[in-house]
């Protein structure tokens, strides 16, 4: 994983620890893009946390959507193994993975 993904994590690391009270409390989900293909820029997260899988698959929608619509380009969101998953294509040539993550799944850095 990239060092700018390592950072957000770290950012959610401090949030998650902030927000979070003494009950422990089922993991906490993320949606987050990559490039994947064409000139670099950093990982973007999406907007919030999420109490599940399920619940995050709004947020892979609305950020295929924020890319396709910044970017100039087309977007996709389908199923896959248990979670929704999201593809970007953009006129410059870019395409970026729209993924969900729990939060024990993300890099430590």
């Amino acid at each position: 994983m990239s060092s700018e993904l390592v950072e957000l994590t770290n950012l959610l690391e401090t949030v998650l620890t902030d927000t979070l009270t003494t009950t422990p409390a089922p993991d906490a989900y993320v949606v987050v893009a990559e490039v994947i293909h064409g000139s670099h820029l950093p990982p973007r997260l999406g907007r919030g946390l999420y109490c599940s899988a399920e619940c995050a698959e709004h947020g892979v929608h609305e950020l295929v959507g924020e890319l396709a619509k910044e970017e100039g380009g087309s977007g996709l969101a389908l199923p896959y193994e248990g979670r929704t998953i999201g593809c970007v294509v953009t006129r410059g040539g870019r395409m970026w993975a729209v993924q969900i993550l729990a939060h024990s799944e993300l890099p430590t850095g």
